[in-house]
């Protein structure tokens, strides 16, 4: 799956709101209060709502720019890759690619099936996040402008 979206947000404000996830998540898993400098090539095991393990690295951290990291499983790997692109001082180039790999041909034949009936839902959500950012942004905006 892949999205591209122009955000009118900088890249500074994109980048913090998504490394505010990845510190709550991390340590949430880890129990550890992390800084930023802390994550590139962090490895911690997360517990799903499904009760489901996985092992979880952060691959690859460059600050404004790119946030990867690697999920895997006893069934798939997913890759995850979120790269920014400043267009401006206000706006803000973001592709958010997501690639999976499965174990087994009946798991890469279920994950596809599966991939095909959720993957519209994903991207609307994700979508519908963006632009919740997007809102959160020029709503503190005008709040400081008053």
């Amino acid at each position: 799956m892949e999205i591209t979206k122009t955000l009118a947000v900088p890249a500074p404000y994109l980048w913090h709101k998504i490394l505010e996830s990845v510190l709550f998540d991390a340590r949430k898993a880890t129990g550890k209060p992390l800084r930023e400098n802390q994550l590139a090539g962090l490895t911690y095991t997360k517990t799903f709502a499904n009760h489901q393990k996985a092992t979880l690295q952060i691959m690859d951290l460059v600050p404004n720019e790119r946030y990867e990291y690697q999920t895997r499983t006893d069934k798939n790997t997913y890759t995850v890759t979120y790269a920014l692109t400043a267009v401006d001082n206000e706006h803000t180039s973001l592709t958010y690619t997501e690639d999976m790999g499965s174990k087994g041909g009946l798991q890469a034949a279920n994950d596809m099936l599966t991939s095909l009936l959720l993957g519209w839902g994903r991207k609307r959500n994700f979508k519908m996040m963006l632009a919740k950012m997007e809102e959160e942004y020029h709503a503190d905006d005008q709040s400081a402008a008053q």
